[in-house]
C-alpha cells in the first residue's frame, strides 16, 4: 500500500540571473594603462569566469543530490567574507539537505537580503524555514511563492508541504482530514486456495479439497472510506478518534466477498522529540454478508526522532480476537511487539526507507493450542518521489508463524512462511484528487500442503480527499 508521499524538494524555478562578480584589483590596475585597455577588459572577463566557475561547480554539484561533497567544497569555510554572496543560496540548499536547518536557514536569508525578487531563493528559504520547523514563517514563504502562480509541478510540492504544514498545525489547533476511494482490480486467488484440488496429507495420505479451498480467481471492485479528527487540549496534549470502512466485491467468487470497518479513540503527547500515543481500537470483518471476525485492541507507541531525517519507534500491542460460528476455536488473544524505523533523504526524488521488526504470541482461548501460535517477521519499503506529481513504492514482507500444538488427526505441527511483494504507483491530479495503481505478490510456503497457496492481486483506486 502506497501512501500519499512526504514533501520533497521543489522543482526549479526559472531563477533570477546571479550578478557576475567584478575583479576590482584588475580595474585599479587597467585605470593606468589606458594604451591597453582592450586587453584589460578581456583579463577581466576572464577573471569574472574564473570566479564563477566555483559558483557553478557548487549549483551543480547541489542539483546533483551531492550535497555532502558540495557543503565540505564550498561551504565549510567559517569565514564569509571570503566567499561572494551568491553562495548562500548554495550553500544554504546544501546545508539543508544535510539536515544543518539552522544554518541554511541563515544563509538563505542572507541571500533573499539581497536579492528579494529570486523566486527561487524565496523557495528554498520557505523550505529551510519547515525543515527548521518554523511553521509559521514557512506557511508566509510558500504561499507568497504560490501567489506568483509557478509552474504546475512546482505548485504541487508547495501544496504538499502546506498539507504536512497543516499536519504539524495539529498540535495546536483542531485538525479533520477525510476520503473516499473507488477502484477495481484482480486477484489470482481470492480465497487464498490450493493450487489443486488433489494433495496429500501425513496420516490420510492421498485427499480432495472440496471446492471452496480451491484457487478461485476473480475481477473485483473497491470501495473505501475514512476520516480522522484531532483536537489539542494543552501543549503537547491532543485527543482524536477516526473511522474506517471498506469493501471488496468479487466478480466471480462473490461468497469470498470482504467488508471491513472499525473506529478508534486515542491520546497523544509530544514533548523534546518524543510522541507517546495510546489509544483504543475496534474493528469487524464481514464475509460475504456474515459478521466473521472481530477484534478489540489496546496500542501504545513511543516514537523518538532521532534527528530531522530519522525516528525510531517502540509498539507493544494487545488484541482479543473473537469469531463467529464453527470459527470460534480460533478465539485468541493476541501479544505483540514492534520496531520501526524511518528514514527521509534530503536529496533528489527525497527517498524515504521504513522498516519494522516484530514478534507476536497468539494465545487460544479455546484450549485449541493447534490453533495458537508464535509468529515473527519484518517489512522494509521505500518510497521515491520522481516529481512532486508522483510517488513510487517498493516493499517486501516476512512473517513465519509457527503453531503451538499437532493437528488433531495429521500429527504434525503447522509452520508457515509468508512473503510478500509489494509495488505502487501514486499520481496526483491534484490537491484533492488522486489515483494509485497497486500490485501484490504473497506466497505461504508451510509445512503441509493443505495451507500452501500464491496469489498476485493488481488494483487501480482514485481518491478524493476532503480538506
Amino acid at each position: 500500500m502506497i501512501t500519499r508521499p512526504s514533501p520533497q524538494p521543489m522543482a526549479t524555478l526559472s531563477a533570477t540571473p546571479l550578478p557576475q562578480p567584478i575583479d576590482t584589483c584588475a580595474s585599479r590596475r587597467l585605470r593606468d594603462r589606458a594604451a591597453i585597455a582592450a586587453a584589460g577588459a578581456v583579463l577581466v572577463a576572464v577573471a569574472a569566469t574564473a570566479r564563477a566557475a566555483p559558483l557553478d561547480d557548487l549549483r551543480a554539484l547541489v542539483e546533483a543530490g551531492q550535497a555532502a561533497e558540495a557543503y565540505a567544497a564550498f561551504c565549510a569555510d567559517p569565514d564569509l567574507s571570503a566567499r561572494p554572496r551568491e553562495f548562500d543560496l548554495w550553500c544554504g540548499v546544501a546545508a539543508v539537505d544535510l539536515g544543518r536547518a539552522g544554518e541554511g536557514v541563515l544563509a538563505l536569508e542572507r541571500y533573499v537580503l539581497q536579492f528579494p525578487d529570486d523566486p527561487r531563493a524565496r523557495l528554498e528559504l520557505a523550505r529551510a524555514y519547515f525543515h527548521a520547523g518554523d511553521n509559521v514563517r514557512a506557511r508566509e514563504e510558500f504561499e507568497a511563492v504560490a501567489k506568483e502562480q509557478p509552474p504546475p509541478d512546482v505548485q504541487a510540492g508547495i501544496d504538499r508541504y502546506l498539507a504536512a504544514l497543516e499536519a504539524r498545525e495539529g498540535r495546536y489547533r483542531t485538525r479533520t482530514a477525510a476520503y473516499v476511494e473507488a477502484g477495481a482490480g484482480y486477484d489470482s486467488n481470492a480465497n487464498a486456495g490450493v493450487a489443486q484440488a488433489d494433495i496429500g496429507l501425513p496420516v490420510l495420505g492421498p485427499v480432495t479439497v472440496a471446492d471452496v479451498g480451491v484457487r478461485q480467481a476473480s475481477a473485483f471492485g473497491w470501495l473505501a472510506a475514512a476520516g480522522r479528527i484531532d483536537h489539542p487540549v494543552a501543549p503537547g496534549w491532543s485527543v482524536n478518534g477516526s473511522g474506517y470502512a471498506s469493501g471488496t466485491f468479487y466478480a466471480d467468487a462473490s461468497e469470498f466477498n470482504l467488508a471491513s470497518f472499525g473506529a478508534a479513540l486515542g491520546g497523544s503527547y509530544n514533548a523534546k522529540g518524543n510522541l507517546y500515543t495510546l489509544s483504543y481500537a475496534h474493528s469487524e470483518i464481514l464475509l460475504d454478508g456474515s459478521r466473521y471476525r472481530w477484534t478489540d485492541g489496546l496500542g501504545f507507541e513511543w516514537r523518538r526522532q532521532l534527528s530531522e531525517q530519522t525516528s525510531l519507534a517502540l509498539i507493544p500491542q494487545y488484541a482479543r480476537l473473537a469469531y463467529s460460528g464453527e470459527n470460534a476455536a480460533r478465539n485468541a488473544d493476541l501479544y505483540a511487539f514492534s520496531v520501526a524505523y524511518r528514514r527521509v533523504w534530503l536529496m533528489p526524488w527525497h527517498p524515504v526507507l521504513n522498516a519494522t521488526a516484530f514478534y507476536g504470541d497468539e494465545h487460544n482461548r479455546e484450549d485449541r493450542d493447534d490453533l495458537g501460535r508464535t509468529l515473527y517477521g519484518g517489512a522494509v519499503d521505500v518510497t521515491v518521489s520522481p516529481s512532486p506529481f508522483w510517488a513510487i513504492n517498493a516493499g517486501v514482507g516476512y512473517v513465519e508463524s509457527r503453531y503451538q500444538a499437532p493437528i488433531p488427526l495429521l500429527e504434525v505441527t503447522r509452520r508457515d512462511r509468508n512473503l510478500t511483494l509489494t509495488l505502487g504507483a501514486l499520481y496526483l491530479i491534484s490537491a484533492r484528487w488522486s489515483v494509485r495503481a497497486e500490485y501484490q505478490y504473497a506466497h505461504n510456503a508451510a509445512n503441509l500442503e493443505l495451507f500452501e497457496y500464491s496469489r498476485h492481486v493488481g488494483a487501480v483506486k482514485v481518491r478524493y480527499e476532503f480538506k
